[in-house]
C-alpha cells in the first residue's frame, strides 16, 4: 500500500486527497476486504491529524467501502453482492444502449483508435500488468460511449462502478482473467467494425455479465472477502 501513496498538496484541502487515496487502494484491492484499519495509523501515512481521517472514514462507511465498529475497530467492507447488482443494472442499462449507437456511428478513424487500444491491451495482457490494463478496460469503454456521441454517460458509470471495480481488480489479478477479458473486448471491436449492433449489443452483455463469473471465483478463492449470506449468480434483466 506504501508504494503506491501519493504525497499530499498542502495547499489542496488534505481530507479530499486522503479520501481519493484510500478509496482507490479499497476499490483496487491494495486494502483487502476485511483488513483492519486504524485512524491513528492512516494519519501517521498521510502526516495529518485524527480530525480529516475521520472524516474520510465516515464518507468510506456511507459508501459501504468501511465497517466502523465503535470502541472495536474498522475495518474494508467485504464486497456487498447485492450493491454489485445494482451498480451492473446501471452500468448494463446504458453500455448496451451506447454499444449500438457506437456500431452504428462509428467511422474509419474510431475503428482504428480501438484497434491501437487492442494492441495496447495485448501488450498489458503478455506482461501480465493487471493494473494497466484496468486502466486500459476503462479507457476502452469511455472510448465506446464516446463513438456514441454520449461522453458524459461514462461520469455516471464511473459513479455508479466503485463495487464493480473492487470484483473487477480482484479477478484480474489472474491472468487468464486478463486474457479473458481482452478477448471479450476484441469481439466487441470486431463487433463494431463490422456496423453490426445487434452483435455488438451481444458481446457487451456477455462481457458485461463476466463481473458475475468473477465473483464465484472470489467465492472459492476467498470466501471471507464476500458478505455472508448472498447469492452469486446473475440477474436476468
Amino acid at each position: 500500500m506504501q508504494s503506491s501513496l501519493k504525497p499530499l498538496d498542502r495547499r489542496q484541502n488534505t481530507a479530499s486527497q486522503a479520501y481519493a487515496q484510500l478509496r482507490a487502494w479499497i476499490i483496487s484491492g491494495e486494502l483487502r476486504p476485511g483488513q483492519v484499519i486504524s485512524e491513528p495509523k492512516m494519519a501517521i501515512t498521510f502526516g495529518v491529524s485524527r480530525t480529516p481521517i475521520r472524516e474520510v472514514f465516515k464518507r468510506l462507511q456511507d459508501e459501504k467501502l468501511l465497517d466502523i465498529f465503535p470502541q472495536q475497530g474498522t475495518v474494508v467492507s467485504p464486497i456487498d453482492i447485492a450493491l454489485v447488482r445494482s451498480n451492473q443494472f446501471i452500468r448494463e442499462t446504458l453500455e448496451l444502449r451506447t454499444i449500438a449507437l457506437a456500431a452504428t456511428l462509428s467511422g474509419p478513424g474510431d475503428i482504428a483508435l480501438l484497434r491501437e487500444q487492442m494492441a495496447v491491451q495485448k501488450h498489458l495482457v503478455k506482461d501480465g500488468n493487471h493494473r494497466k490494463f484496468f486502466a486500459a478496460d476503462d479507457h476502452f469503454h469511455e472510448t465506446l460511449i464516446g463513438i456514441a456521441g454520449q461522453p458524459a454517460v461514462w461520469k455516471t458509470i464511473e459513479d455508479a462502478k466503485a463495487q464493480i471495480d473492487r470484483v473487477r481488480h480482484l479477478s484480474l489479478e489472474d491472468p487468464d482473467w486478463l486474457r479473458r477479458i481482452y478477448d471479450e473486448h476484441q469481439a466487441i471491436t470486431e463487433a463494431i467494425a463490422l456496423h453490426d449492433a445487434a452483435r455488438a449489443v451481444a458481446a457487451m452483455q456477455s462481457h458485461l455479465h463476466t463481473v458475475f463469473a468473477a465473483i464465484d471465483k472470489i467465492a472459492l478463492a476467498h470466501p471471507h472477502f464476500l458478505k455472508k449470506d448472498q447469492r452469486t449468480e446473475a440477474p436476468a434483466f
